[in-house]
């Protein structure tokens, strides 16, 4: 598991580096992000090669939170009299991510209705060739198997 940690902490840190060496805007966890979509995407990093810690960090995600709420706490002072304002961004942004989410799963549903019958994805970064069974004949290889 040291292994799997270090790969993903190698990655946030290459992101890190290359936002301070090219002053980019973007912050440079979101390009260790991209480093690391990118490469389980073209297959140069495996996904059995982080899967462990991958679970363990998010098993263990409301733990990362816990700085930046006890941070608001601390700042109640500065947030007097903009609880309207904090509230109301909330709600905004909360509808604002939940539509943007609902859009992508529709044009991911749509994309993957339009890919022909017979190429499936493994889910592992491969594309298997072959006739996908439907629900129907799953069922009946089941039961011909029980008999």
């Amino acid at each position: 598991m040291l292994k799997q940690f270090s790969i993903i902490l190698g990655i946030y840190f290459l992101g890190e580096f290359l936002q301070e060496v090219f002053e980019l805007p973007v912050p440079g966890n979101i390009l260790g992000m991209l480093i690391l979509f990118f490469g389980l995407y073209s297959g140069v990093i495996k996904f059995e090669m982080i899967d462990r810690i991958s679970d363990f960090l998010l098993e263990n995600l409301a733990f990362f939170f816990l700085p930046a709420g006890v941070s608001l706490i601390t700042c109640f002072a500065v947030l007097e009299g903009k609880l309207t304002a904090v509230v109301g961004f909330s709600v905004i942004s909360t509808v604002v991510i939940l539509g943007v989410t609902g859009l992508t799963v529709e044009l991911v549903k749509k994309f993957l209705q339009k890919r022909p019958e017979n190429v499936s994805f493994s889910g592992k970064g491969e594309n298997k060739v072959g006739k996908v069974p439907d629900n129907s004949q799953a069922c009946e290889i089941k039961t011909k198997e029980v008999s």
